[in-house]
Parts: structure tokens; sequence; C-alpha cells
């Protein structure tokens, strides 16, 4: 499927670099210790069925599908073919439930009505361009009284990147992730008025150690939107951004690392029954 900005504000999402840069560095220091928080607030149970939305490289999936065991099922969907390759190229782990990943959009998944127990989102919503149509969609495909927990940031771990790149004036760098969730209230608002109930939210805060120091952080932010066309850039343009996250990179290094801190809002809810 072809990813346009009628779906996502983040099309970088969709290279094959990006890909694997979140299956090597950021997806076991970031996404899966913030997984398994998700999950530990709006927790699967066994022989469930499953959906994640904006599955990426499959992370929450994953953590779920040990939760659920054999006789759950998980269905991952998100818009990237890269991503989504990522996650079938992982092994499955024994006792694990099976994993279908499907592409397609947030907004029009090809999936049955009030087919899932329980539906996440990790970190996806303020890349779509419709995140209030997605809430919607994801409680078209819940059963009634069916669960809902997303997760955005109100930190992000990578926000650094896009400031010290916006000092340099540079070109604009095309879409970027909106705001939507960084506001705990207006998330609870914006999930009540797609027609959920029960809803809270909380906020948690994580530290991720890039322990390769700021080499591995320029990996990480060229991997993130901040930097998204670098390779458009003339030559002087990309050290100027190197140099530049670099230097916000350099007060966050401890003896084991760069210290990246994030907190996110998570979202629990419930499909009315």
């Amino acid at each position: 499927m072809t990813e346009t900005s009628a779906f996502t504000r983040s099309p970088h999402f969709g290279r094959d670099a990006t890909a694997a840069t979140y299956r090597d560095i950021h997806l076991p220091r970031v996404f899966t210790p913030w997984a398994r928080v998700l999950l530990e607030i709006v927790p699967p149970r066994a022989g469930e069925r499953v959906l994640d939305v904006a599955t990426g490289p499959g992370t929450v999936a994953r953590e779920a599908a040990k939760l659920v065991g054999p006789d759950g099922s998980i269905k991952a969907v998100d818009i990237s073919a890269a991503m989504l390759a990522v996650g079938r190229d992982w092994p499955p782990e024994p006792g694990a439930a099976p994993i279908d990943y499907i592409e397609a959009p947030a907004t029009e998944m090809p999936l049955n009505n009030e087919a899932f127990d329980v539906a996440y989102c990790q970190q996806g919503l303020q890349h779509m361009a419709d995140p209030y149509a997605a809430l919607q969609e994801i409680k078209r495909l819940l059963k009634p009284g069916g669960r809902l927990g997303v997760a955005l940031w109100q930190q992000s771990p990578f926000g650094l990147f896009r400031q010290a790149v916006a000092e340099l004036g540079l070109p604009e760098s095309g879409p970027q992730p909106s705001d939507f969730g960084r506001d705990p209230a207006a998330l609870a608002q914006a999930i009540h008025s797609a027609g959920f109930q029960g809803v809270q939210v909380q906020s948690r805060q994580l530290v991720s150690i890039l322990e390769g120091g700021i080499q591995q952080g320029l990996q990480v932010a060229i991997a993130t939107s901040a930097a998204a066309r670098m390779q458009e850039l003339r030559p002087e343009q990309q050290e100027a951004v190197r140099a530049v996250i670099t230097r916000a990179l350099e007060p966050l290094v401890q003896a084991d690392g760069v210290h990246l801190t994030s907190i996110a809002n998570i979202a629990s809810a419930q499909k009315p029954s």
C-alpha cells in the first residue's frame, strides 16, 4: 500500500532504513519497555483476541501475544510495509499467540465488526492524518464492553532532536507528528468523543539508555521526523544537523550512555456494552 498524506503525517516510517533503526535501537530501548507499561495498565487476558493498531515492527503485538497465550490471537495493523516486514521476520516465541500482520491505514482496517476483546495503539495516533477517525474505527472493531489502551507522548524522548534542528532554520522538513494526546485532559475528551466510556488517563515516565553514546543518538535522530529528509540536504547542511544534535545530546551523556527521558499519557477506556 502506498503511504500518502491522506493517511499519515510521518511517511518516513515507510523507509527500510528507518524500520531497521527501529528494530535495532528504538525497539529494545524505548518501545518495548513502554509496551510493557501499556499492557500493565490495560492487561490482555489469556485466550483473548487482540488488535494492535499502528503496530510498527510489532512491539505491543509480540508482548501481548505472550500474555494471551496460544489460545489467543493478535491482529497487528500498520500502514508501513517496511515496519511490517520487521515484525513478520521476528522469530515467534513458544507458547505465544499467533500474530497476523496486516498492511492498512488505521481508519480503514479490513476487519470484521466487533471482533476484538481489547485494542491497543502505542505512539501511533499523533502520526495519523485523522486520529479521531482512527479511534472510531477501533471502536467499530471492539466487542461491546471491549477495552482500549492507547499511549501518546507528553514528552517524547526524540523531541530534543526536533527542537535542535528547528534552530537551524532549514527548509520545512515535510509532515510532522501532531500534538494529539500531549495534553491528558484533551486526550480523555477525544476518546470520550469517539464513543468510549470510563476513560482514564495516567502519566508515566521512563529513561531510555543509549549505551552507544552520541553516535547511537545520532542514528536514532536520523530515523525520526526531525531529520527525515537528511539525504535531501546539502553536505554542509547535513553536517550542521549532526553538529546541533550532538550538542543537544552532550548534556545527557552519563557513564553508561545517553539518557533520554520520556513521559507518556496512557489512556484506558471501554466500548459501551
